[in-house]
Parts: structure tokens; sequence; C-alpha cells
């Protein structure tokens, strides 16, 4: 039977790096960036330190890996966001991307994920350089689906698209952590679309 075919090798090391990666994550999340070695990954994981480096060179790696599977998942979230927006009115675009957002403290882990990386980075001069390329790639991403719903729509930003971007991120991170038990009357997709819809102005 299929089932019972020994995996490949590729698969076999994809499989691994996923499961290190996925240690890594739980870890950073649970104790911070600091206190995360690569013992414990490995432990976590199920594997020993030479399976480890059959994936990653260096923590700083692995860290990179992590970040970069962070940023993507960003980018196919809102990619899904704005999916339809040619078939719906402007308004009917924000709406479906402030439904979204509205579960926004389900992603809480993605923001201090974020977080805990940019600590690392200002910690770490060589990291920070890798880290801010990486980002630069994924913001790029966003600002085209930005431009693309710039054009569609026919508006007129305030800025450019690479800074709402930046602006937009930022905002997001601070309301997925903000704690929704502190008497804040304001929902978290309220405020942002009030941001956006600032910064990207109306149809014309």
């Amino acid at each position: 039977m299929a089932a019972d075919r020994p995996l490949r090798r590729e698969d076999s090391q994809a499989a691994t790096r996923t499961a290190l990666l996925d240690a890594a994550e739980e870890l950073i999340l649970e104790s911070s960036m600091p206190g995360l070695s690569l013992r414990a990954v490995c432990t976590r994981a199920g594997f020993t330190q030479g399976a480890f480096y059959s994936n990653f060179a260096s923590r700083e790696e692995l860290l990179l890996a992590v970040m970069e599977r962070n940023l993507e998942e960003r980018v196919r979230t809102f990619g899904e966001m704005t999916l339809d927006y040619h078939a719906m009115t402007f308004n009917q675009t924000i709406a479906q991307i402030g439904e979204w957002l509205a579960t926004v403290s389900d992603r809480r882990e993605w923001a201090q994920m974020a977080i805990e990386l940019r600590l690392e980075a200002v910690r770490n001069p060589a990291f920070a350089r890798a880290v801010t390329a990486a980002e630069r790639r994924i913001d790029l991403l966003f600002a085209e689906r930005i431009d693309d719903l710039v054009a569609h729509f026919g508006l007129t930003p305030l800025f450019r698209s690479t800074e709402i971007v930046e602006a937009l991120l930022v905002l997001w991170r601070g309301l997925a952590l903000r704690d929704e038990g502190t008497g804040s009357t304001l929902p978290a997709a309220e405020i942002f679309i009030t941001c956006m819809r600032a910064m990207l102005g109306q149809p014309q």
C-alpha cells in the first residue's frame, strides 16, 4: 500500500525541517527568544542536533526561517482577504477585511512572534540585516496588493503603498497584543479599518 512506503529523502528532510520550525515557534512563544537553545528545539522536535544541522547552518538561520514563514503567512492571509475585490465595491472589500480582522485575537501569536524576532534583531546586528532584507521582500508583496486596490478603485492614498504597509503592520501588531479586558470600547477591527480608510482615501 502507498501508505506503507517509506518517505523519500527530500520529503523526510522537509518534514524534519517543519518539525524543527514548529518546535522553535512553540519555544519562542513559551519562554521568549533569549532562552531559545538549539538543544531545546531538538528535544521538543524529537531530533538530534545532527538532524538540526542537516537543515540549518546556525541558530540565526533557524530564526530567519521562522520569521520568513511567519511573514509569508501574513501575505497569504491578506491575499485571501482581498481575493474577490474585483467583484466587490470598495466598501464591501473593506468590510471583508474588517471581518477577517475581527478574529485578530486568534492571531495574537503571530504578533508576539514578530515582536520577539524584532527584539532579537536589536540584540544581534547580523540577524538584524537578514531580518530587514526579508521584511522588505514581504512588504513589497503587501504593497503590490495595496497598489492593486488603489488602481482598481481609483483611490487617492495619502502615502506610498510601502509606507501604508509599514504603518498597518505596526498597528496590527499592537492591536493583536492588546488585552481586550482592559476596558477598551473600540474593537480592534474598527480601529484598523478607520486607519486604513484614512490612508487609502476614497474612490473617485
